[in-house]
């Protein structure tokens, strides 16, 4: 479980947020149950799975309104074209989608 917390709130804070993700939360181990179960699974192709996101193994979750609205994924890659050419350049990006 990532604990970022710590740092940022040490003390009683910090232990309350620790009891509270043991009891809400997963561990790195839990956490990654869903990849590995996407990635080696034979249900996966089995019942044509791919390319679904899961909440639980097994378990196909849904996607978020966010996450389906074609608004927000175009200005997502807008915004990441943005900063990748002011990082690494105007030639840093091959023309494989929207443009910019």
């Amino acid at each position: 479980m990532q604990q970022q917390w710590k740092e940022a709130f040490p003390g009683l804070l910090d232990k309350l947020l620790t009891t509270a993700m043991l009891t809400i939360g997963r561990d790195a181990e839990q956490g990654c149950f869903s990849a590995l179960y996407a990635a080696t699974s034979p249900e996966i192709v089995e019942k044509d799975w791919n390319g679904y996101y899961f909440t639980d193994p097994g378990q196909p979750g849904k996607e978020s309104g966010q996450a389906s609205d074609p608004g927000l994924g175009y200005a997502l890659w807008y915004l990441s074209e943005l900063i990748i050419k002011d990082r690494l350049g105007q030639g840093a990006l091959v023309d494989w989608g929207p443009t910019v």
